[in-house]
């Protein structure tokens, strides 16, 4: 367990990095967006932040110093420079557009509840990960190992690779940098549960403000709640590591920050940077960034859109080309699962090349929607999934339409129609990239299983869809306003009154959750009215601070402990629990899906998946005997890991693999642990010394 001094000290740093990266926001957004108040001011920060912090944590990162010390030092210097900006300079304390953001105090309280729901939905599982460790796929496959790796070698700029079936090593990295922070600061794992609670938070934010201006954002806020609160999100983003809510909040805010002020060259290059960062997220928003990219400089005056398109591609670039700039180094190739017809190199193919299609691939394709589609779309977005896409897609369509003159309200800024026009062709130009985006329907062809599990890939462009839809004119009037609130308030319900979504051991938890979060919410609102905010916000931290202490001895005692009926795996994971400061081998694919448990309590174990590195980012399986044992002796390993391959498409079934024979017949390999999976053996070896591939004749 973590002892009290290293929580404290955890804690310290924690706040030195969060306040040091807050002032310097502050003062950055003072600087260059003196004007912008409330919510808008608050997003604006929130994103140049972020910004800062990435990038700090990327240059550190890439001469090897993403270390406890660098960090703290870096944030401090920002802190101080953003003191000394702040002190003399004017605060705003009105903006032509500030106007009241919600029409009336019923639509306010119903945006506020759908916040609410699914802040507590998100909680449930939150508060399951915090009792037994996180057990997404994803998450115990990629997001964590790296986000282990980058806090124990201080270097983010390496491939990492923990299989042999994907080319995942190549994926940009910005959320697993964030968890790695986490882990350096506090030297465990225990803020990664709870982060996607904050970016839920931060892209609720961000849709608020994309109504905002049009005085709709009670609807915009209930949209992106309705896209949070459906299955696939829940299921995919609370209480884990995957990054898919990162990248639709970057996504958000960039749209928000634009529309929040049409004119001014600061906010479209903070939109560029919250564009970029989204980018250097997740693939899955390269469309709809590339969408909006065209979109931005498509609706720029005729004369000056070169210089639009500089001042949102220069900052885009910088915030989002990180990881495609360590691809093109590692590689010669800044997209590596495609050579552009032969002109760029690639990795050797990886086992499941051939199963990445698209949903395209299967439109005409009757025995894909009765199997497949129909029931995948329930049971990732609900029993009104019908209604989710019906609005998803209806409502872009009407942005399209003509603005009344006369009736309807209107943006001060001539050039709003322009933006919401442009914002919902961005929405249908993004969803219709989902259909021909590579494994949204993954599988052997004519089996698309992966479509169920991929159907989070449609995140970005869903959520922009529903938070753009109550900017369309047609929606403009009173009357229609309340309607849109209304109506996607009545499909939120439908979506989140699903029993699974609330299971009986944590919803008391969940519900207490979602209670608080209206009660802090309500304390900022009421200080800010009596300028007693900043009290109210550093108390509501230091009683987390506080509670965090308790909170992390209890999800250390459970944390990978233990339990049966959960994976075969559930007792190696228990074992590595005591295991600390070793290099572990994994080997099978069943074990590297699953291989974050076995770095141990205090992540302090060197775990790597043993193959064969070749050029431009190869990495394959070991084909002999001397040679595997050779690998073997060159990692320095002290123990190996050696578990069944398993089909993703067929996981009731799973192979052999030969590196158990070939590591079970040398004496220096002593067997510690031995289980059977579905009649195949796992065994975790204790080397004692280097094994020997002359021997391999003999086995």
């Amino acid at each position: 367990m973590a002892s009290v001094a290293r929580y404290a000290l955890g804690a310290a740093t924690l706040i030195v990095v969060v306040g040091g990266i807050a002032v310097a926001a502050v003062a950055i957004r003072r600087r260059t967006l003196p004007d912008w108040t409330r919510a808008p001011a608050r997003l604006a920060e929130a994103v140049i932040g972020l910004a800062l912090l990435i990038a700090i944590l990327e240059v550190l990162g890439t001469v090897g110093l993403f270390e406890l010390a660098p960090i703290v030092i870096a944030c401090g210097l920002a802190a101080v420079a953003g003191i000394r900006e702040l002190v003399g300079t004017r605060v705003a304390r009105r903006h032509p557009a500030d106007r009241p953001a919600w029409p009336t105090t019923a639509t306010t309280a119903v945006a506020l509840l759908a916040g609410a729901v699914v802040v507590a939905e998100w909680s449930a599982l939150t508060i399951q990960s915090y009792d037994v460790g996180i057990r997404g796929f994803d998450s115990l496959w990629y997001h964590l190992p790296w986000a282990a790796s980058f806090a124990q070698t201080g270097n983010v700029t390496g491939l990492r690779f923990t299989d042999v079936e994907y080319l995942t090593p190549f994926y940009p990295a910005t959320a697993e940098m964030v968890h790695g922070l986490g882990i350096v600061l506090l030297g465990r794992d225990t803020l990664s549960p709870g982060l996607n609670l904050v970016w839920l938070a931060l892209t609720l934010l961000a849709a608020y403000c994309i109504g905002r201006p049009r005085g709709v954002g009670a609807a915009t806020t209930i949209g992106a709640a309705l896209a949070m609160g459906t299955t696939m999100m829940d299921y995919s983003q609370a209480g884990a590591a995957a990054n898919d809510v990162v990248a639709v909040f970057f996504l958000l805010a960039a749209v928000a920050l634009l529309i929040t002020d049409v004119e001014s060259p600061a906010a479209r290059v903070l939109a560029a940077i919250a564009a970029g960062l989204a980018v250097g997220t997740k693939l899955t928003v390269l469309a709809p960034v590339l969408a909006l990219t065209v979109g931005v400089i498509v609706i720029a005056p005729r004369g000056r859109r070169a210089g639009t398109a500089g001042l949102w591609l220069g900052p885009l670039i910088l915030a989002g080309g990180f990881w495609y700039a360590r691809n093109l180094i590692a590689v010669g190739n800044p997209l590596p699962w495609t050579s552009f017809a032969g002109i760029l190199p690639t990795p050797a193919p990886p086992l499941q090349q051939h199963t990445g299609y698209s949903v395209a691939h299967y439109l005409t394709n009757s025995h894909f929607w009765s199997a497949f589609a129909q029931q995948a779309l329930a049971g990732g977005l609900g029993r009104w999934w019908w209604a989710v896409l019906a609005v998803a897609v209806v409502g872009p369509i009407l942005c399209l339409a003509p603005e009344r003159l006369g009736r309807n309200y209107r943006h001060p800024e001539g050039s709003s129609q322009g933006v919401v026009r442009m914002l919902g062709c961005v929405a249908l130009v993004s969803l219709a990239a989902y259909l021909i985006t590579p494994e949204t329907a993954a599988g052997p062809n004519g089996d698309p299983t992966g479509f169920a599990f991929n159907l989070r890939y449609l995140a970005p462009a869903l959520t922009l869809s529903l938070a753009v839809a109550p900017l369309a004119p047609a929606l403009a009037g009173p009357r229609a306003r309340t309607a849109t609130v209304a109506v996607l308030a009545i499909v939120l319900a439908g979506t989140v009154a699903e029993p699974r979504l609330w299971p009986s051991a944590h919803a008391g938890g969940a519900i207490l959750t979602g209670l608080a979060a209206l009660a802090v919410l309500g304390l900022l609102a009421a200080g800010r009215r009596s300028r007693a905010w900043l009290a109210i916000a550093i108390a509501v931290a230091a009683a987390i601070v506080v509670a965090g202490y308790p909170l992390q001895r209890h999800y250390l005692r459970g944390r990978y402990a233990y339990q049966p009926n959960v994976s075969y795996l559930a007792p190696v994971w228990a074992l590595f629990r005591t295991v600390h400061n070793s290099r572990v081998g994994v080997v099978g694919t069943f074990g590297g899906f699953f291989s974050y448990p076995f770095y141990g309590l205090d992540i302090s174990n060197r775990v790597q998946y043993v193959a064969q590195r070749g050029p431009h980012g190869s990495f394959t399986p070991i084909t002999t005997c001397a040679r595997w044992r050779a690998q073997v002796n060159s990692d320095h390993l002290k123990y190996l890991i050696t578990t069944p391959a398993r089909d993703p498409w067929h996981p009731t079934v799973l192979s052999p693999s030969p590196e158990t024979s070939w590591t079970a017949t040398d004496a220096a390999a002593t067997p510690v642990f031995t289980e059977r999976a579905l009649g195949q053996p796992i065994v975790v070896f204790r080397l004692r010394g280097a094994l020997d591939p002359a021997g391999c004749s003999q086995s």
